[in-house]
């Protein structure tokens, strides 16, 4: 079982987003260089080519961008959530966040939070807005750390 420090829980980045962002840029900027290339010399059909194939490219990557779209801006609410509830749930229990983990990068029912030696399950209400802390045991104790 996996569990996230507070630290990394805050400071959370979706590297994915950023290159899909990235090719989508790379392939307009190519789109626009085929397209001044193709007015420039009409009569060269390898710079029309070029720029039908960018054209493809930037087409596939901006719909891969939209249909993820939705997804990520789920997830990226879920984990400012989390963060937000990680903030006040250190505030609440009293404890360092250096020994504070979670077993879940999203705020779901559930979740696990490691403190020190002990566990707890955490419930939450179905508005989010409390939650429950029982003390849980591990069958396997075997603990990944994520900083």
């Amino acid at each position: 079982m996996t569990f996230y420090s507070v630290d990394y829980l805050t400071k959370q980045n979706n590297l994915t987003n950023t290159v899909v962002i990235l090719l989508v840029a790379l392939t307009f900027v190519l789109l626009a260089v085929g397209l001044v290339a193709t007015f420039r010399h009409r009569f060269n059909t390898r710079y029309r080519d070029l720029t039908i194939i960018a054209f493809l490219f930037f087409v596939f990557f901006a719909g891969v961008q939209f249909t993820d779209l939705q997804n990520t801006n789920t997830r990226n609410s879920q984990q400012s959530q989390m963060t937000a509830f990680v903030k006040n749930y250190v505030k609440a229990q009293h404890v360092k966040t250096d020994d504070v983990y979670f077993n879940s990068t999203s705020l779901v029912d559930g979740m696990i939070a490691k403190e020190g030696k002990n566990y707890y399950q955490i419930g939450l209400s179905k508005d989010g807005q409390s939650y429950t802390r029982t003390q849980v045991y591990l069958v396997n104790a075997n603990v990944e750390v994520q900083r």
